[in-house]
């Protein structure tokens, strides 16, 4: 018989928590939380139709595929596009043969969305994406922060996620990304963004990159209503300009015999966008001092906007790829696993826009909390 496509209604999500459950992971986050799925699935804002954003592929009534949908505004210097993140991309081993894995992405690949967004696959498929012409782009930019004094905290860390390392190794890495000094005291900043965000400050942002639209209605949706993390902003105006942070705290846990055990916290730098290089010291030095009132070891980031990655490094952040060992140092900390946190991509775009390049010229304006890579676990 043949397999029948469509959009998951509001009420079927036991299906897909069941199916996730089955085959992609047990207690996968959106089965033990239902409101993050609700959350991730249900902008219907953007959706355009009933029920979510969400795609099954079903046997005689019985779920053998799944492949959700993300909708967000697409930018493209100030055009702006309809576009889908895909995330939980699954085929029942059984049926993993024939055309049902094009036919399920078909479901996202058709108007009104001109750009469909892969964030974060697994080396295994990027050949089906490449024959599919879709453009594979370089794995995102990670950047890392160790406070002053916090250097032991990551060698720790580092020995907890690799019990066979030497210490002059972790010591080696630590040392490389740690920041030689506090920044000066900052000044002041705010935490709600100006009025004049959509009016001012994004169309003039929108002009000069490519990503996701970051207006009023995607930060509100992404980080002020997310139904899991608490977010802080760090807003400091430049003339009539804002600058803008975007990040969050996260707690480090290690798995013991007797559970999981809080062992360090560290800041996830989301969002930067300052005004200027001195808006960005600016951001930069108050973005530390929330991180120290805290009592975080230090601060990622991920991010391919060349500007903005060169103002961070300037400021005290390192690539990653800079250190031999750099990859090793862990992305997933609920809990503390001994993997890097490189993410590989594939997008379907028109052909006129700019590809994503990592390069002193990419204005692609990226972060890891696009689509739904920045979520808990």
């Amino acid at each position: 018989m043949t397999v029948v496509l469509r959009y998951a209604e509001y009420g079927e999500y036991h299906k897909i928590s069941a199916f996730l459950q089955a085959y992609w992971a047990k207690d996968h986050i959106y089965v033990r939380v239902p409101q993050l799925f609700e959350w991730t699935f249900r902008r219907s804002i953007l959706w355009d139709r009933e029920g979510y954003s969400f795609a099954l592929a079903e046997d005689q009534g019985e779920v053998v595929g799944i492949l959700g949908g993300i909708p967000f505004e697409f930018n493209a210097c100030g055009r702006a596009l309809q576009a889908i993140w895909l995330a939980n991309y699954m085929l029942r081993p059984d049926h993993r043969k024939g055309s049902l894995a094009v036919r399920l992405l078909g479901m996202f690949r058709r108007s009104p969305y001109d750009v469909v967004v892969a964030f974060g696959i697994t080396p295994a498929v990027v050949p089906f994406y490449r024959l599919l012409r879709w453009r594979v782009l370089e794995n995102i930019p990670r950047h890392f922060l160790v406070l002053p004094g916090a250097e032991a905290r990551l060698v720790h860390l580092l020995r907890l996620a690799y019990p066979d390392w030497p210490m002059h190794r972790a010591e080696a890495v630590s040392k490389f990304f740690s920041l030689d000094d506090l920044p000066r005291t900052p000044g002041p900043s705010l935490k709600t963004l100006p009025p004049h965000w959509n009016d001012c400050d994004w169309p003039h942002i929108a002009s000069q990159t490519i990503g996701a639209a970051k207006n009023v209605d995607y930060l509100t949706w992404r980080y002020q209503h997310h139904p899991c993390f608490d977010y802080s902003f760090i807003i400091i105006p430049e003339g009539s300009r804002t600058g803008l942070v975007v990040w969050r705290l996260e707690t480090i846990h290690y798995a013991t015999p007797h559970g999981l055990e809080a062992v360090d916290r560290i800041g996830r730098l989301v969002e930067f966008l300052p005004v200027s290089r001195h808006n960005a010291i600016d951001l930069f030095s108050s973005f530390v001092d929330e991180l120290c009132h805290v009592d975080a070891l230090g601060a990622d980031y991920y991010g391919y906007h060349s500007r903005m990655g060169l103002w961070l490094e300037q400021l005290g952040f390192r690539r990653v790829a800079g250190h031999a060992d750099g990859h090793a140092i862990p992305a997933r900390f609920q809990p503390l696993e001994a993997k890097g946190g490189q993410i590989t991509s594939a997008v379907c775009i028109p052909s006129d826009v700019p590809s994503c390049i990592v390069d002193p010229q990419c204005i692609w304006y990226w972060t890891k909390s696009d689509a739904d890579q920045d979520r808990p676990n």
